[in-house]
């Protein structure tokens, strides 16, 4: 990095996931993120997607980037997708960081595009200690009758709660297991509402609404693949390779003949900049799918990109 810096490169230059700041903050890179602002990089400027380094920071669950960026300037109340960065930490439920964007002046009280505080998101995930952390500093809502730690929680969680818990243990698939999990009516009809809302997000790229929703509807519903294939896809989107990686991998273990999920895997992997793993995902989607000329591109690409990334030359004909 210094040395690229050093031959003066644009601190603020483009990429799919946004500015480099964005992309190290993302990737929790705490020495990157310094790097980055002494050399003059922005910390408030957004990708296409409204998402500043701050966000990502946050979304990547890191305290040291998200305490740098603060310190040079970043807005704790910016708003991408619809959500601000306290609602992304209290999704997580990540204390550390709820207490962090508070000290940095972050607006409790600052509402969603689905019409949420923080504290709802929070109380809705049964972040208990999030809660506990971010009531006192909310106003009261009107609708909630008990306007305490357990009131906010028995109001925001669904009825289904405690069978929902249950599904989403057994929902930890390993490969080669075969499970049998029983999910109600109710719990696929509200499971289905929240992918629409995913999908109605992700149409406007607001990848971080989306991925809040894609995740309310996993946990109604563990049994959908189609859910995690479309969260995976948010993540990378977002410039989050790890976690895009982790859904493509849950998304193939319930779905093992799903060529889809094969080019998710294959996705991620190439993201992260791990070729050979790319291209064992896409080859695996293309022995299921032969004729799917995305997945024998992508493979090919895959091939291309190792062979460069590691000094190899291209044989001149197509193997």
């Amino acid at each position: 990095m210094k040395l690229l810096l050093s031959k003066g490169v644009d601190v603020e230059s483009e990429s799919d996931a946004g500015t480099p700041l964005v992309w190290a903050a993302g990737h929790g890179n705490q020495d990157a993120v310094k790097l980055l602002l002494q050399h003059n990089a922005k910390p408030n400027t957004e990708n296409d997607d409204g998402v500043t380094a701050l966000l990502s920071a946050v979304a990547a669950g890191s305290l040291p980037c998200l305490e740098v960026l603060i310190e040079a300037g970043a807005n704790p109340n910016v708003k991408a997708g619809g959500a601000t960065p306290l609602h992304i930490a209290a999704d997580s439920g990540n204390i550390e960081v709820i207490k962090c964007l508070l000290k940095a002046g972050a607006d409790p009280n600052t509402c969603d595009d689905d019409e949420l505080k923080p504290v709802q998101v929070a109380a809705w995930r049964n972040n208990r200690e999030a809660v506990e952390l971010l009531l006192p500093l909310t106003s009261p809502i009107p609708g909630v009758s008990n306007w305490d730690v357990d009131g906010i929680i028995e109001h925001m969680l669904p009825k289904e709660y405690e069978e929902k818990s249950q599904l989403k243990e057994a929902a930890s698939l390993k490969s080669g297991l075969t499970q049998t999990i029983e999910v109600s009516s109710e719990a696929k009809k509200r499971s289905l509402e929240a992918k629409s809302r995913g999908d109605d997000a992700f149409r406007r790229k607001d990848y971080l609404v989306a991925v809040d929703a894609y995740t309310q509807a996993t946990e109604l519903d563990p049994t959908d693949a189609t859910v995690l294939s479309n969260r995976s896809l948010c993540w990378l989107r977002a410039g989050q390779a790890e976690r895009a990686l982790e859904d493509a991998k849950a998304c193939r273990a319930l779905r093992p003949d799903w060529a889809k999920a094969c080019y998710r895997e294959g996705a991620a992997h190439r993201l992260l900049q791990r070729f050979e793993e790319a291209a064992n995902a896409f080859y695996e989607g293309v022995q299921l799918e032969p004729e799917n000329t995305e997945l024998v591109n992508a493979f090919r690409e895959a091939i291309e990109a190792g062979r460069k990334f590691h000094g190899v030359n291209t044989p001149n004909s197509t193997q």
